[in-house]
């Protein structure tokens, strides 16, 4: 079993919780993170309930300051934080660019990107200062090509490949590994927004394994890339997609 902690920002549902209990089997001590409180609670009692150890804190990931206090308080009660997935993101309302709303665009940019952004802030900080460990963000697919409908999706995404990028070049002489992973469908309630003839499509026609990704295939994935098992691994934007994007 592993001694280890991970620090897990949208944990309260969807691939958060499936990586918090995936993780917790495993033996790491999670330390879960999200703006709902009751679903938090939720995921906590999970985790305890088959054995595992969990510690709560609400965080609004598009609130920097809220952010950063949450991490130092984190990491003051914690001691040390090995592992840090930065998984807090939204769907957003689908439009065409040229109808996309400016609040649609700011809200969803804020909490898909920004949030990233001063999550590695000070998560590397505490990394530097521990001598080291890992971060894994969960970007998408959108990440790698256009989406009809979700310009700010797409370019959330892509920002965050960029950060985890520029964060393993700068960072992995210091021993700290950054990695991001691209999930497609998924199903979680980030598509409930989508309309259920798309994704039916989808994954009818447009995936070879004829069916969406469940959260707990990505969850083992993370756990993959937190492990010893992929300790050559950095910079890297690992695609779960069940073959969609092969071809």
């Amino acid at each position: 079993m592993i001694d280890k902690k991970a620090f897990i920002t949208g944990a309260a549902k969807g691939l958060g919780r499936a990586t918090a209990v995936a993780l917790s089997a495993s033996g790491y001590k999670t330390i879960l993170t999200d703006i709902d409180p009751v679903t938090l609670a939720e995921t906590k009692k999970i985790i305890e309930d088959s054995g595992g150890s969990a510690s709560t804190y609400l965080l609004d990931v598009s609130d920097k300051k809220q952010i950063e206090s949450v991490l130092m308080q984190a990491i003051k009660d914690e001691k040390k934080i090995d592992a840090f997935i930065n998984n807090a993101g939204i769907g957003g309302v689908m439009a065409p660019f040229h109808e996309m709303k400016d609040e649609d665009w700011d809200n969803l940019i804020a909490v898909n990107l920004s949030s990233v952004f001063y999550c590695l802030k000070f998560q590397l900080k505490i990394l530097l200062d521990q001598g080291g460990g890992n971060i894994v963000n969960v970007a998408s697919l959108a990440g790698k090509k256009g989406v009809p409908l979700g310009c700010h999706y797409s370019a959330s995404k892509h920002g965050v490949i960029g950060l985890t990028k520029t964060a393993a070049v700068e960072y992995g002489s210091r021993n700290i590994r950054v990695n991001a992973i691209c999930p497609s469908f998924i199903e979680t309630d980030i598509i409930e927004a989508v309309p259920k003839p798309l994704l039916e499509f989808v994954a009818n026609f447009r995936v070879p394994l004829k069916r969406l990704g469940r959260p707990e295939e990505v969850a083992n994935a993370i756990k993959f890339m937190l492990s010893d098992d992929s300790s050559y691994m950095n910079g890297h934007s690992l695609v779960l997609d069940g073959g969609m994007d092969a071809g």
